[in-house]
């Protein structure tokens, strides 16, 4: 029950701010660096600094003193190299290019039939909810400052029903300050903060006991100011929200201006009530065993790459100079200050006796200015991890060599992606839980023509998890419909199939426990060259293997094919196929589409260019014909 005072938990989230800004107790000021980056990452010159003077002026004639700046002259070049953008984007296109696809292995035998329905709701929910573009952004954060955070949860709208991911800003975003790294379940606490308008929070909470409280106008910000991540808004009248999860408190709560405005169980949990946080993060590479706050790509290359834009620029500056000579003449005005000649490339300069003087001669910077330049590039590309073979620049004279040295670059990049891989299996049992609970949750419409009752009791089976029979009422339960690409092959198992085909899958079919692992491979950049290397390799070992008894070399050939994320049933011939003892428990695992029986093998899911042409059965009916005579939605 929400009290009427502030909430209990707003003291918890500044313990949660005070511990991410020491990096967990690290001595490091986490928020300093993230700063750095976000300087160091947009293209910018640098800022050299002169001495300022005051200069004279005529005052009696109008004319203002002023502060002027000496020393610092525009000829010289102050370009800040762009390394920082160049290497992140590069390690972004290489390592984040497709959805991550999964490897499930059911805890029991009572789960295998619905293996491959949860492996198809899974990419389904990345397809449907274009997921891509938030983990291209979170794996951008974990380049960037060395840690990111999404959040999965249900969302439903008049335009979407399903399972939604988000990436959310590493700056308003604290976790449990006893988080550690790679270990899910040492968060027991978080929250995230977002400015939301006072109309838009008006019209979800005004109902809520607290929303007396809320008074109009800018909520104050958060406590780091002069962070220049945080957006300045034209829309006036922001709130700042809180939204904070406890999984051991089992409370999900929205604060605004230290008010709780909703407080409620945490909404996701498992079949055995397991509860879940929405939250999913990772790092790039470990600062401390003991910080899940980890280092980014500036961070990495920070000093290698001032100390690289000294010497470039430098060396930029004398060939300058040795290009566009200054030079000396004589004159009659004296020589102000106290003599010291500054060099400027193109200048004259006039001194009282030029006799010895000719054209300044600059030697150009030679080779080990150049020599200077690219040793620090390299110790840059060493820091960081993405070298030039994976930005496309190479010496090799074929494309398959070319395409071998970029994956042997990739293995630099081996632990970011392996974190950005437990990030996603941490996703993934959010995913599997959401989507059991999306897909369970039937539309109940009212059949009150006894002859429709009668097709629909008859077409199910009389399945009572498909219909209700209370009060003089015949209610039929109508599950969602998804489009998946799933197919049976001749022994009733369930596969893969390039066709998409939209069904309703049972109750029955949605439960599911065991092992999640997401292919890391899978969200690579394909390399083609080295696909269909790979590919004829694997053709080279196998064929002469399928001469053989299958009992000798099938455990082989499984192991060779997983070894290179290949399916061995696409290999080894029809026959080899063990037929399956989950048959008969696959009947029934989808709603009945047209005709008899729950099997797909009789047609019990629909090509989507078959959808409106063949809802033939009292099933496609009474989903597409809500406003008939005899219809009508439950309440």
């Amino acid at each position: 029950m929400i009290k009427k005072i502030q909430s209990q938990y707003s003291e918890r989230i500044d313990k949660l701010k005070e511990a991410r800004k020491e990096v967990f107790g690290m001595g490091q000021d986490i928020e300093k660096i993230w700063r750095q980056a976000d300087h160091d990452y947009v293209p910018h010159l640098i800022q050299a600094k002169g001495k300022k003077v005051l200069e004279a002026r005529d005052e009696t004639k109008g004319w203002a003193s002023r502060f002027v700046e000496i020393g610092a002259d525009n000829w010289e070049t102050k370009n800040a190299t762009v390394n920082p953008y160049i290497k992140i984007n590069t390690a972004l296109a290489i390592m984040i290019a497709r959805n991550p696809s999964v490897d499930l292995q059911p805890d029991g035998s009572k789960y295998e039939a619905s293996t491959q329905v949860q492996k198809e709701l899974y990419r389904t929910s990345w397809e449907r909810a274009k997921s891509l573009q938030q983990l291209k952004l979170f794996a951008f954060d974990d380049a960037k400052y060395g840690w990111a955070c999404g959040r999965t949860y249900p969302l439903k709208t008049p335009d979407f029903n399903g399972t939604f991911r988000e990436r959310l800003d590493p700056w308003m975003t604290w976790i449990d300050d006893k988080s550690r790294p790679n270990n899910p379940m040492s968060t027991r606490d978080w929250c995230f903060a977002k400015w939301i308008p006072y109309e838009t929070l008006k019209k979800q909470f005004s109902k809520a006991p607290n929303w007396k409280y809320i008074q109009e106008g800018e909520s104050v910000g958060l406590d780091n100011e002069d962070n220049k991540s945080v957006p300045k808004f034209t829309t006036k009248n922001m709130k700042l929200a809180y939204f904070y999860e406890n999984l051991d408190d089992d409370i999900y709560s929205v604060i605004v201006d230290g008010y709780p405005l909703l407080e409620r169980e945490l909404p996701i949990a498992d079949l055995e009530g397991r509860k879940y946080l929405t939250l999913w993060h990772t790092y790039w590479t470990p600062r401390h065993s003991n910080s899940p706050m980890g280092i980014g790509i500036n961070e990495a290359i920070r000093d290698d790459k001032n100390l690289y834009d000294k010497i470039r620029n430098m060396t930029m500056n004398q060939l300058i100079l040795s290009i566009h000579k200054m030079f000396f003449y004589s004159g009659t005005d004296q020589i102000d200050g106290d003599g010291t000649i500054k060099i400027k490339p193109g200048i004259g300069k006039q001194v009282t006796n030029p006799e010895n003087i000719k054209w300044m001669e600059v030697p150009g910077p030679g080779k080990d200015g150049y020599n200077g330049i690219e040793m620090q590039q390299k110790a840059i590309d060493d820091a960081c991890g993405v070298g030039k073979e994976l930005a496309g620049q190479t010496d090799e004279k074929t494309a398959f060599q070319s395409a071998q040295n970029a994956e042997f670059g990739l293995r630099r990049l081996s632990t970011p992606l392996t974190n950005i891989t437990d990030a996603l299996e941490q996703e993934a049992q959010i995913t599997m839980v959401i989507n059991r609970m999306v897909y369970s949750v039937p539309e109940v419409i009212t059949i009150t023509r006894p002859e429709l009752i009668q097709d629909y009791y008859n077409e199910i089976k009389g399945d009572p998890e498909l219909y209700t029979r209370e009060n003089g009422k015949f209610q039929a339960k109508l599950y969602p419909e998804v489009q998946i690409g799933t197919e049976t092959d001749d022994s009733g198992r369930l596969m893969e199939s390039e066709e998409n085909r939209f069904f309703r899958v049972h109750p029955k079919g949605l439960p599911w426990n065991g092992t999640i692992t997401v292919k890391g491979q899978s969200i690579l950049i394909e390399t083609k060259v080295l696909q269909k290397a790979q590919t004829q390799e694997i053709f080279n070992i196998i064929t002469p293997l399928l001469g053989e008894a299958k009992e000798i070399v099938m455990k082989p050939i499984k192991q060779l094919l997983k070894r290179y994320d290949f399916d061995w049933r696409d290999w080894v011939p029809d026959e080899w196929y063990q037929p399956q003892p989950q048959q008969q428990q696959q009947q029934g695992l989808f709603v009945p589409q047209e005709g008899g029986g729950g099997n797909m093998a009789n047609s019990t899911i629909l090509p989507k260019n078959q959808v409106a042409a063949k809802n033939t059965n009292l099933v496609g009916r009474t989903a597409g014909q809500l406003s008939s005579p005899g219809l009508s939605l439950g309440k």
